[in-house]
C-alpha cells in the first residue's frame, strides 16, 4: 500500500506550474519530506519527442496525440511515480491527466475515451488548478524574463479561431480557462489565481495543500 502522496498542479501553459512545483518541493523538503517531481512529456521513452515545442504535435490527429501522452505517463508511472509513492515520497506532478483531456476535448476529441487511457494510473491525493486570464498569459510570454514566441499549438491555430496567432491565442486560452474552471467546480479542486506575487501565490497553494500532508511534516 502506498504511503506517499500524489499532488498535481494543473493549469494552462505559462501559468506558473513549474515554478510552483519547484517551490513546493523546496518547502516540503525543508520540512523533512522527500519529494519527486514529474509531469507530462518527461518519460525516458517519449519525453524528448513530446516536449519539443510544436514538434509535429500540431499535425497529429487528437487520438494519436492522446495515445502518445498516455504512453508517456504510463512509462513514468511504472518506472518512477509508483516506486516513489511506495517509498513514501510526495510526488509533485506538473500536469497529469487533466491537461490531455482538456486539450483534446477542446479539439473535438472524445473526453471519455481519453480519460479511459488513464484508468489504472494512481489517483491524485490532491489536484490544484492554477488560473490566469489570457491577456496575463500573453504578457508573460511576450514580456517575461525569457523572450518567447507564440507557439501554434498553444495558440490553438489548428482550430482556425483566427488568422492572427495573437488573437487565436487569446480565444483558445479562454476556452482552456473555462474548461479547467468547469472541471475544478465539478470535482471540487481548489483554484488558485496567479495574478498576485509569487510569494502570495505560493502561500495560498501551501494553505490549501498543507492539510493533505500535515501528518508527514517534521516540526521546524
Amino acid at each position: 500500500m502506498s504511503t506517499g502522496r500524489l499532488i498535481v498542479i494543473e493549469g494552462p501553459d505559462h501559468v506558473g506550474r513549474s515554478l510552483h512545483v519547484r517551490l513546493l518541493s523546496e518547502h516540503l523538503e525543508a520540512r523533512g519530506v522527500a519529494t519527486m517531481t514529474t509531469g507530462l512529456a518527461r518519460s525516458m521513452l517519449l519525453g524528448e519527442q513530446l516536449k519539443g515545442r510544436d514538434r509535429g504535435l500540431h499535425d497529429l490527429n487528437w487520438r494519436t496525440r492522446a495515445l502518445l501522452y498516455a504512453t508517456d505517463l504510463h512509462d513514468q508511472v511504472i518506472h518512477s511515480i509508483r516506486p516513489a509513492l511506495e517509498a513514501g515520497f510526495v510526488v509533485l506532478a506538473d500536469r497529469y491527466t487533466l491537461t490531455p483531456e482538456i486539450r483534446e476535448g477542446i479539439r473535438g476529441g472524445d473526453v471519455e475515451w481519453v480519460r479511459s487511457l488513464y484508468l489504472d494510473v494512481p489517483t491524485p491525493d490532491m489536484t490544484i488548478v492554477l488560473s490566469a486570464g489570457p491577456r496575463r498569459l500573453l504578457n508573460r510570454i511576450l514580456f517575461g524574463e525569457e523572450l518567447q514566441a507564440l507557439v501554434d499549438f498553444e495558440a490553438g491555430m489548428d482550430l482556425n479561431l483566427s488568422r492572427s496567432v495573437t488573437t487565436s491565442f487569446l480565444e483558445y486560452q479562454k476556452l482552456v480557462r473555462k474548461a479547467f474552471t468547469d472541471v475544478a467546480e465539478e470535482q471540487g479542486f481548489p483554484v488558485v489565481q496567479t495574478r498576485h506575487s509569487v510569494e502570495e501565490v505560493h502561500a495560498e497553494i501551501w494553505r490549501v495543500l498543507q492539510p493533505h500532508v500535515s501528518d508527514m511534516l517534521h516540526p521546524l
